[in-house]
């Protein structure tokens, strides 16, 4: 055990220098079923600095910008972007802005008094991969209606998506980070031909490698998510009046209308004729 943790002292500060937005439970009633208690977006400077020693609430810190120290093992580690601080109930957890730099984070508490599984599972103070921009529009638009309008049914929709990222960052259904920069890479280019040797070589790794990922993390084939991906865009652009059944297929990597349509009709079920009359019905 480092010293550190014993020369800590349970510190709660956010100092005048540290602009925060922040919503609480008693704001918005969907937080209670997500036992959400508080979610923030923090530009923290010195002395910005929490020590908690028996924390009754998990909490994720994903860091947008600049970087911070966070205690890890007794150690005090940077938080830089891509990194998350996700801290378990019950653990002593600290973490403080930098004098060298402003630290932009986004974050969220969640309640684990309740019996049953941690929102939070991991088993103590620990730093993480994270895709942080997901979060932080989620978090933000969250906020932005309880200073507008603040309803209830649209503030429940952002609380909806505010815990769905998170739990991709922390959960047991977090995107395996190669996987999201190989469909960020197809989707860019969805009308090349991609094969599962070409995909593989993306990221690479072998075609057997993926085929395992994508199972596991998708319960797909690789092939099969990008059809997935095809056809979503071509939902999106029957959507409108503006391009042909033709031109829909060659976008979105089609040889002709009829192999599109075949498809299309595979994956949805009706025809995409059928697709744009329902979606402009």
């Amino acid at each position: 055990m480092s010293d550190i943790q014993t020369d800590l002292c349970e510190t709660h500060v956010i100092g005048e220098y540290t602009n925060e937005h922040i919503v609480s439970q008693q704001a918005c009633q969907a937080f209670a079923f997500y036992r959400l208690q508080l979610a923030g977006i923090s530009i923290a400077r010195p002395p910005f600095c929490f020590v908690r020693k028996q924390p009754r609430m998990s909490q994720l810190i994903v860091c947008l910008d600049g970087w911070g120290y966070v205690l890890v093992d007794g150690a005090w580690e940077r938080c830089t972007p891509g990194m998350a601080y996700a801290t378990p109930a019950g653990h002593l957890h600290a973490y403080h802005a930098s004098d060298e730099v402003v630290w932009k984070i986004c974050w969220v508490m969640y309640d684990e008094a309740a019996h049953g599984q941690p929102v939070i599972a991991v088993d103590r103070p620990t730093l993480l991969p994270a895709e942080p921009q997901e979060l932080a529009v989620a978090i933000d638009g969250l906020y932005r209606e309880y200073i507008g309008l603040s309803e209830q049914l649209v503030m429940q929709q952002w609380v909806q998506l505010v815990h769905i990222h998170a739990q991709r960052i922390v959960g047991p259904v977090r995107m395996e980070r190669r996987l999201q920069r190989l469909w960020e890479v197809v989707n860019a280019d969805i009308t090349f031909p991609w094969t599962n040797r070409q995909l593989a070589a993306v990221i690479g790794i072998s075609s057997e490698q993926l085929r395992r990922l994508c199972q596991q993390y998708l319960g797909r084939s690789p092939m099969k998510h990008v059809t997935m991906l095809r056809m979503r865009r071509a939902m999106m652009l029957l959507a409108s009046d503006y391009y042909t059944v033709e031109a829909v297929a060659q976008r979105t990597g089609y040889e002709n209308s009829f192999a599109f349509s075949t498809a299309f009709k595979r994956h949805t079920g009706i025809s995409p004729s059928q697709y744009r009359n329902r979606s402009q019905g």
